[in-house]
């Protein structure tokens, strides 16, 4: 058997992404890039992603995002299951990501910027989606969501404006895809402001590892996501059934239920 990656090299402790899902929910990822030439913790190239994506797929099933508007909240599924998310809005997603998950009949959550759709660059980085390739992804059956209008820190902004840019990229989302994909929310930089009243109560929102494994139901304004690191494939195997086992047996509780530091460094999204 392959030895569990309890910690992968290279990565900076507050960003190890061992610990997956709380027992019994889906475990998230989340990548920003999946381009051939961008170097990022969560960006992998389309090759690594297929080859990450599939193994992955080995120890769970893909949970549907339609599942997360289910009414009475998101379906709590009774296998091992993952749900694949995007952060930012990135133009790459459609064009190298979209072909593997479609390959693999993956639907994925797209967090996007809605105030920089349609921004185009020549640099991955600043390369943005257009709202046609949204609605595109959407017809496939993917959600769009939303990520605030900006990208800005919003635990580090004043209040008033990141309420602003909270329900301002909400609406927006609500706008164009419904009231369903307006009720998913991910915080840029995986920085939740405390106390942060600015989310509706039937939103659910996302954090990255950052945030604790805790059931969603108890902690349905940070849902924890983690990651398959960049640059450590070789360790990939190992992470993923170190994911699986946490999902069957449970992390140990001093994990698990470990708050975030008041002051945590910041995820570099």
């Amino acid at each position: 058997m392959t030895p569990v990656a309890l910690h992968v090299d290279g990565v900076a402790e507050e960003h190890q992404p061992a610990l997956g899902s709380a027992p019994g929910w889906p475990l998230v990822l989340y990548f920003h890039h999946v381009h051939p030439e961008v170097r990022h913790y969560t960006a992998l190239t389309p090759a690594d992603f297929a080859h990450g994506l599939e193994r992955v797929l080995e120890d769970f099933r893909p949970y549907d995002p339609s599942s997360l508007l289910a009414d009475g909240g998101p379906v709590r599924p009774d296998r091992p299951t993952v749900l694949v998310t995007f952060d930012d809005g990135y133009r790459d997603n459609a064009v190298h990501a979209r072909p593997v998950l479609d390959r693999l009949g993956v639907r994925a959550v797209f967090f996007v910027c809605t105030g920089l759709l349609g921004k185009r660059s020549t640099e991955p980085r600043r390369d943005h989606l257009s709202h046609r390739e949204c609605d595109r992804l959407a017809a496939d059956g993917h959600l769009i969501a939303a990520h605030t209008r900006t990208h800005p820190h919003l635990d580090r902004i004043p209040a008033d404006r990141a309420r602003e840019e909270t329900l301002a990229s909400l609406a927006d989302i609500g706008d164009r895809y419904g009231p369903g994909p307006a009720r998913l929310f991910a915080y840029p930089y995986g920085g939740i402001p405390a106390p942060f009243a600015a989310l509706p109560a039937d939103v659910l929102a996302f954090g990255t590892v950052r945030s604790p494994a805790a059931p969603w139901t108890s902690r349905p304004h940070a849902v924890r996501r983690t990651y398959l690191p960049s640059g450590a494939t070789g360790q990939w195997d190992g992470l993923v059934s170190h994911w699986r086992d946490q999902w069957e047996t449970g992390a140990p509780r001093e994990t698990a239920e470990r708050d975030v530091p008041s002051h945590p460094a910041k995820d570099p999204s």
